[in-house]
């Protein structure tokens, strides 16, 4: 359940937040949405691929953080290991929300940073303020609003990248077959990556019309990042590993 409420320096001057990343905080999670303009950042460490929005039936970039539903591989005893946080990590429990203004007379809806005050990561007497003593905002919440504006864009961004992708038939489904160390075997499904010899068979216009829009490297990035596929694998054969010299 979530308890979302517009964040305000008077209701909420004693509130905070605490830091890092634990289990039992929400981010047990084998996947997290991204956005093209993070993707420099995460082919570093995370396979980035596609799914499709079940809502909206459009196609979505995400990263792997897991092989099964529940289960977070950077997600470890000491928080969160990986150099680079996916903003929609970053940001909980934060969230942006729209607020109905009239400005000369036409309706507009203005961003307002919302936070779910349910979440487990929330406090009143431990963690990082989110306003300073006289009212302003601290530096937490200055990185969070930017943090959700970019948010903000990213899913614009997404919308139209999806939209080309799916227009020059870039995209195909693919399931991934792995076998760990212990000798389980198990397939990934449900996901979708670049078609490369799509890619190549493209024409000089289709190509500059990608370029054009920033979004030609963001698909090369995301062929870049599948090799991390492997290294999500050995996370989850030294997790296995570690868990059974525990129980010996």
């Amino acid at each position: 359940m979530t308890n979302h409420a517009l964040l305000d320096n008077i209701t909420h001057k004693d509130l905070k937040i605490l830091p890092g990343y634990r289990t039992g905080q929400g981010f047990d999670i084998s996947t997290a949405r991204v956005f093209p303009i993070e993707f420099s950042d995460l082919q570093m460490e995370y396979p980035i691929v596609l799914t499709r929005n079940k809502e909206t039936g459009h196609f979505e970039p995400v990263v792997l953080l897991g092989l099964t539903g529940d289960e977070n591989l950077f997600l470890g005893p000491q928080g969160w290991d990986a150099l680079y946080i996916p903003l929609a990590i970053e940001r909980q429990p934060f969230l942006i929300g729209f607020q109905e203004t009239t400005e000369s007379g036409i309706p507009q809806r203005q961003p307002v940073v919302h936070i779910d005050m349910d979440h487990p990561k929330i406090s009143m007497t431990e963690g990082e303020p989110v306003f300073l003593t006289h009212g302003g905002e601290s530096p937490l919440l200055e990185r969070i609003s930017s943090v959700l504006m970019a948010i903000h864009q990213g899913n614009e961004i997404n919308q139209v990248f999806s939209k080309l992708l799916v227009g020059l038939d870039l995209i195909e489904s693919s399931s991934m077959e792995f076998t760990l160390a212990n000798g389980e075997k198990h397939t990934l499904t449900g996901l979708h990556i670049i078609n490369e010899d799509r890619l190549r068979q493209l024409n000089g216009d289709a190509l500059e019309s990608l370029h054009q829009q920033g979004l030609l490297q963001s698909i090369y990035m995301m062929l870049a990042s599948l090799p991390n596929f492997r290294k999500l694998i050995d996370r989850k054969n030294a997790l296995l590993k570690s868990q059974g010299e525990a129980g010996t």
